[in-house]
């Protein structure tokens, strides 16, 4: 639908107002009932053709939330969320409203297709592209060895199956985004208290988030449960450099320094273990490493810390003690990407220390605290005849999880920006990528541009020419997810175990299949078959084995809750210790620091140049990463409502002639580009903040293509030592005016 630019803001009022009239007749019509049989008999022909499937939402990859979709006259109709999955409780976000359109753009892949020798594109079938794409993964295996062939996939429900791909072919080399999102975070809390917990923000009293913006990101629930708690006199604390759309809401918004949370933190800790405001009985029984920790924090109190990360000593004292003193019905957020998920050099220390200060008010396992999920454990293949391939024994090529490389890194999510250094290294030489983007995602495009093209082979299984798409030889469409089944996912699982599923809607549109039959039709020419000799449901139905529950009614239901519910009290970690560790002698012996201790970023801005600027980003709320950025219906919001822009603090923006809506020009040491400003007193003054998910520069996308930048435009390519994560606001950047 177009509107006309001409009309005017009272003829809106008056169309819309009469369009309310027009309803509300209508409902009397209906509320009163049919005139007549014919009436009747055609309402419930209308009702009969409507068709509603539970599903599960692939709009973005954390949330997945369980949906209802219509189907009507053969074309879907509307999106509902399901009220029983646990991450959405019923609500669907912007995303989820406006991703199911996507299975009628026009700018999907509709058939495979082959690059030529001019670099165009053209249509190939699926037989002879099976063939072909086998026949040169076979010939780079003979001469370079498994270890040269990777798979990158955001972490869907369905990665299980490029485990098993990947291991048939001997090679341990799969990648998920994780380095560029969460990895950080996620090694902090494995070694703190062996696994990453949830967040019990509902019945929370006292809540900081580091960061953490659940408004503009994806975790609908959270957001919902912050409220409720906030209804039953909860205190919300955001500690974040932006006033983001979470601290809309909060009791109180601290601006603090960017790449300085971990000071913060760490004087937190120090107030709270000199005045013993800690739970002494939790961490003498259920905790190793204190004696460390005390005097390893003498050194941090808040009058260091205020000098640090902008944040006043007495406010400091202040938000430890009451954070200490609602024990243990308080919590730090877990986190994300945010304040500590791969963005600075400290932090996966940073993640460390609010791990330790969860666990030292004892709200570890507790009722308003931090609690472990209880995700089911998934039936095996096996038990139904499909042997599995063996894993692996040689090293992962991006060093993940290797000591002496990156020894805390994740196995299972490696390091993605490692894939176009080891390409030009000679080291990878084929690559699959699936549901992702990174020639767009990570740093330093010019250079991860250079490297995939280097490949001898790289194959995108997607539904659009995304970026790497376009610099790949082979592109092989995935159906929509509204066309197909996926795996049986466990995403939705908290208090309570929560199987949910991708069911099919409607048929596909065009020549495509789902990831199960791409690889099965890849396997047969590279002599793995034996290991994709099932279909989807079969699958399916030994997954859910264990749990006596049939994928008829799953798929019917769209969620189903399995096994007991959590109850509080502390059960023994996954460390070595069984306790939660304050001091890490794991990570002592792998020559990282045991305990949190204060690391300085690893880039500043130059304090005598009044244009340089620490270049931070985050999520918007109708954003997915880049991949919802050709969606029509967001990007017209983005459009409507001039979200495109770059923030910068009022005051540093005055003191260089800038005015609201001006365009500048931003530059790094390795990239330049130009955007609107929008001035606001919301941003610390050391930083300028970018919206992720814009500067789409593959030209299929028509909709996203040149609207916008990115930053990892302006992002060398990092590797933290600890976790091998991109560091992604490690960014300094001089704003003038264009």
């Amino acid at each position: 639908m177009s509107f006309d630019k001409k009309i005017t803001r009272r003829a809106f009022i008056r169309a819309a107002a009469g369009s309310a009239l027009a309803s509300g007749l209508a409902a009397g019509a209906v509320s009163c009932g049919p005139k007549n049989a014919q009436e009747a008999a055609d309402g419930i022909k209308a009702a009969a053709d409507v068709k509603k499937v539970a599903t599960q939402c692939q709009g973005c990859g954390a949330n997945r939330c369980g949906i209802y979709v219509y189907v009507k006259d053969g074309r879907v109709w509307k999106v509902e969320g399901n009220p029983r999955t646990y991450n959405n409780a019923g609500t669907v976000c912007p995303r989820g409203h406006a991703y199911i359109k996507e299975l009628y753009n026009p700018d999907r892949i509709k058939q495979p297709l082959k690059r030529t020798a001019e670099g165009k594109y053209e249509p190939i079938s699926w037989e002879l592209a099976f063939e072909e794409i086998s026949t040169k993964l076979n010939l780079i295996i003979m001469d370079n060895g498994p270890q040269s062939v990777f798979w990158a996939q955001y972490p869907m429900a369905n990665i299980p199956l490029a485990f098993r791909f990947m291991h048939a072919l001997g090679s341990p080399n799969t990648i998920t985004h994780g380095a560029t999102c969460f990895t950080a975070r996620n090694a902090a809390f494995n070694a703190t208290c062996g696994a990453l917990p949830d967040n019990d923000l509902k019945n929370s009293r006292y809540i900081i988030l580091v960061g953490r913006n659940p408004a503009g990101g994806v975790k609908l629930q959270q957001i919902k449960d912050i409220a409720d708690a906030k209804r039953q006199g909860a205190r919300l604390v955001v500690l974040d450099p932006r006033h983001s759309e979470t601290a809309v809401i909060a009791d109180e918004w601290l601006a603090v320094k960017p790449a300085t949370d971990l000071a913060f933190l760490l004087a937190m800790l120090n107030v709270i273990i000199e005045e013993g405001l800690y739970d002494r009985k939790f961490v003498e029984e259920h905790t190793v490493g204190f004696d460390n920790l005390r005097d390893g924090l003498v050194t941090y109190p808040p009058e260091w810390a205020e000098t640090i990360c902008d944040i006043p000593k007495e406010t400091i004292y202040r938000v430890a003690r009451e954070f200490a003193s609602y024990k243990p019905r308080a919590l730090i957020h877990r986190g994300y990407h945010g304040g500590y998920g791969a963005s600075y050099f400290n932090s996966f220390q940073t993640a460390r220390a609010v791990a330790i200060l969860n666990a030292i008010i004892g709200n570890h396992e507790a009722v308003g605290g931090l609690f472990m999920p209880l995700k089911p454990t998934l039936g095996e293949l096996e038990k139904g005849g499909h042997p599995a391939p063996h894993i692996p024994e040689i090293e992962k090529a991006d060093g993940a999880g290797v000591p002496g490389r990156y020894p805390a890194a994740s196995y299972s999510d490696g390091i993605v920006q490692a894939i176009p250094e080891l390409a030009l290294s000679g080291k990878l030489k084929a690559g699959f990528v699936n549901h992702m983007n990174p020639v767009r995602t990570n740093p330093n495009p010019e250079r991860v541009i250079a490297g995939y093209k280097k490949l001898e082979l790289l194959v995108t299984i997607d539904c659009f020419m995304s970026e790497t798409a376009a610099a790949s030889h082979y592109v092989l469409p995935e159906s929509f997810f509204l066309e197909r089944d996926d795996h049986v996912d466990t995403v939705h699982s908290g208090p309570v175990g929560q199987l949910t599923v991708v069911a099919q809607v409607v048929k596909p549109m065009y020549d495509t299949k789902p990831l199960l039959d791409i690889i099965t039709g890849l396997s047969k020419g590279l002599g793995i078959g034996k290991y994709f000799n099932f279909t989807m449901d079969e699958c399916n139905a030994l997954r859910l084995q264990p749990f006596g529950v049939t994928l008829e009614e799953l798929k019917k239901e769209g969620v189903v809750e399995v096994g007991p519910r959590w109850v509080e009290g502390f059960k023994p970690c996954k460390t070595p210790s069984g306790k939660i560790e304050f001091y890490s002698d794991q990570l002592a012996s792998w020559g990282l620091d045991p305990m949190p201790r204060w690391q300085e970023p690893l880039v500043s801005p130059n304090p005598s140049d009044k244009n340089s600027f620490r270049l931070i980003h985050g999520k918007q709320a109708i954003h997915t990463h880049s991949m919802t950025a050709n969606v029509p219906y967001l990007m017209q919001l983005s459009d409507r409502y001039d979200m495109i822009r770059l923030w910068i603090n009022r005051q540093r923006a005055e003191a260089i002639g800038l005015k609201d809506g001006d365009t500048v020009v931003v530059e790094s040491d390795i990239g330049k580009g130009y955007v609107k400003v929008r001035l606001t007193g919301g941003l610390h003054p050391s930083a300028v903040w970018m919206p992720s998910g814009y500067g789409i520069f593959s030209k299929y996308l028509k909709t996203a293509y040149g609207k916008g930048i990115n930053y990892n435009d302006f992002l060398n390519t990092y590797f933290d030592p600890a976790v091998g994560h991109v560091m992604s606001n490690e960014i300094i950047v001089r704003v003038s005016k264009a």
